[in-house]
């Protein structure tokens, strides 16, 4: 047996790094920059008070940040290997999980407890090769997820081990294990307040003939500590803030209101559903379309398959709690991001751990299959091994078919280039893509294709103010200046905390001549946040421009202080 486990987590290893080594140079994307490239939080380790409010609710997640910039600054390599280190130690927990849950009291007699180890083990590897998981491990930010998903696995299978413990010291153990885990949870990402329910499903599903009243009340206290706990956290994160319109931004063209967002979520969980199933026509923006009722046979045949698989959950919970449970876990899994109306409908690492429930009942359902199993009367027509040997390598065979798809789906993730060139080839009308592809291009100093994305981005979504901005910048580059000037005036009006308009706008007036108004704008920046030394050096350049040189140097010395690589190089080029 110990062979068998020591045989099987190499491959889990082997394959898992196998699947993701081609993700390891993979640059930094979207949310990567504010939270990691140009977060000054995360530049000191010891710092501890930077990184805890950069985030308040995300402590946890953002020292994990602070500890990589610490040992390798922004060299993506690291971040990369910390990121598939958290996935193949959650594939880990999947598989003690799934074990543990056979160990339980209500699953002695499953006609599958002799195959528990396999099952185990293909539920871990189909979870670390699967696809789907690529946005919560090569995007260096969803970190935050596969962290939060890791403590809330652990909390899960220590509660477990404390339930089978006959040990009272080692039982109390594990339960502060368990607690601590939770804290950790719920102090990386808020997706971790499912985990109470979890825990109580587990309970009810497999422990609940328990009669030691001793165990009873131990988990009672957990439960009701970690669902206080849970209560509070939510309070004090004012999670209510989020229950309002979100107006138009981030590339959508109209405002969200929370019961539209629900409507479309119908559509979205089966969308999940069908990428955990078959994971194809990945992307990272789906550009999905909002639904503003209940009509139409579309949203209706979907809301009738959640239904039926709901119904279905609670009709097999005596028949077999195994699959109703799998199915269970999805739902309140994914509730967090599905009740908390936000202004992208979907992303795939929201599914991130969800997933694991629909995953297990996959293998179930093959081994049930070639096993010959009647899962709702226990009956077993064909107790051979042959049968359910040809389930394990049907499966093998699945598991190394996405470990390939996994593979190619990383070379997507190579750059932002690739990225977003990818999510404008599959959802040909998603404005954000226009423009975070068009400012690849501005890199690139391919200003025309990047004009006309911007162009595009505001026809779809007018009031999408990153694409004027970055259409501005454009036209200050190749001397526009007067045009980007009403650009940049149409962002500060709707935005008057847009610093990086302040900057595009103070550099055009300076282009200009009118240094006055150039100054004032920088100044303008500097008011939202004295942190910038960009704003610094652009205005002490208008200063020195203006021919006030000793006001110049002090801003271009504020800004080579702060490591501004501009103002170093105009220090030694004119203080020599």
């Amino acid at each position: 047996m110990k062979k068998d486990r020591f045989l099987y987590a190499s491959i889990l290893i082997i394959v898992g790094i196998s699947a993701y080594s081609n993700s390891f140079n993979c640059s930094f994307h979207f949310d990567d920059i504010p939270n990691i490239v140009s977060n000054q939080a995360i530049r000191d380790l010891f710092n501890w008070k930077a990184w805890i409010f950069f985030n308040s609710n995300r402590p946890a997640g953002f020292f994990t940040f602070a500890l990589n910039y610490h040992f390798s600054h922004l060299n993506v390599f690291g971040y990369h290997v910390f990121n598939l280190g958290i996935h193949i130690l959650n594939a880990f927990l999947v598989w003690e999980l799934v074990r543990l849950l056979f160990r339980s009291p209500k699953l002695k007699e499953h006609p599958l407890s002799a195959s528990a180890g396999q099952l185990a083990f293909f539920t871990a590897l189909l979870f670390v090769v699967h696809p789907l998981m690529t946005e919560s491990v090569t995007y260096i930010v969803q970190r935050l997820v596969s962290l939060a998903s890791m403590f809330c696995l652990l909390s899960m299978v220590l509660f477990m081990q404390g339930m089978l413990r006959e040990t009272k010291v080692l039982r109390l153990a594990c339960y502060a294990g368990s607690i601590v885990a939770a804290l950790l949870g719920f102090l990386t990402k808020e997706t971790a307040f499912s985990l109470p329910f979890l825990m109580i499903m587990i309970y009810l599903f497999f422990f609940s003939d328990r009669k030691s009243f001793s165990r009873i009340s131990s988990l009672a206290l957990i439960i009701i500590l970690l669902s206080v706990f849970s209560f509070v956290a939510l309070m004090a994160f004012n999670t209510g803030k989020y229950f309002s319109v979100i107006p138009p931004r981030e590339g959508h063209p109209y405002s969200i209101t929370p019961l539209h967002y629900y409507y479309t979520q119908i559509n979205v969980l089966v969308t999940y559903l069908r990428l955990i199933l078959l994971p194809v026509n990945q992307t990272l923006d789906y550009n999905y379309a909002m639904a503003t009722s209940m009509a139409g046979l579309h949203i209706l045949l979907n809301l009738a398959c959640l239904l039926l698989l709901l119904s279905l959950s609670i009709w097999l919970f005596k028949r077999d709690r195994l699959v109703s449970f799998g199915i269970l876990w999805f739902f309140i899994c994914i509730a967090p991001q599905a009740l908390v109306p936000r202004s992208n409908f979907i992303f795939e690492h929201r599914a991130y751990l969800s997933s694991t429930g629909i995953i297990l009942d996959w293998i179930l359902f093959i081994y049930y299959v070639f096993g010959r199993i009647n899962p709702v009367n226990r009956s077993r027509y064909v107790p051979g091994t042959g049968f359910l040997s040809l389930a394990a390598c049907l499966l093998l065979i699945q598991c190394f078919a996405f470990a390939w798809m996994t593979h190619k789906r990383n070379i997507v993730w190579r750059s932002e280039y690739s990225l977003w060139s990818d999510c404008l080839q599959k959802a040909p009308g998603s404005a954000r893509a226009m423009v975070n592809l068009g400012s690849e291009q501005i890199s690139r100093q391919e200003y025309p294709m990047a004009l006309n994305n911007f162009d595009k981005a505001i026809s779809i979504s007018p009031l999408y103010l990153q694409a004027w901005h970055n259409r501005a910048a454009i036209k200050v580059s190749l001397g526009d200046n007067k045009k980007a000037i009403e650009d940049l005036n149409f962002v500060i009006l709707h935005d008057p905390a847009f610093i990086d308009s302040y900057i595009i706008r103070g550099i055009a007036f300076r282009n200009l001549k009118k240094y006055d108004e150039s100054i004032h704008d920088f100044t303008e920046a500097l008011s939202i946040s004295s942190e910038r030394p960009d704003a610094y050096f652009q205005r002490g350049l208008s200063l020195w421009m203006e021919g006030r040189n000793e006001d110049a140097l002090k801003d271009i010395l504020r800004a080579a202080s702060m490591k501004d690589q501009d103002a170093i190089s105009f220090l030694q080029r004119n203080l020599r």
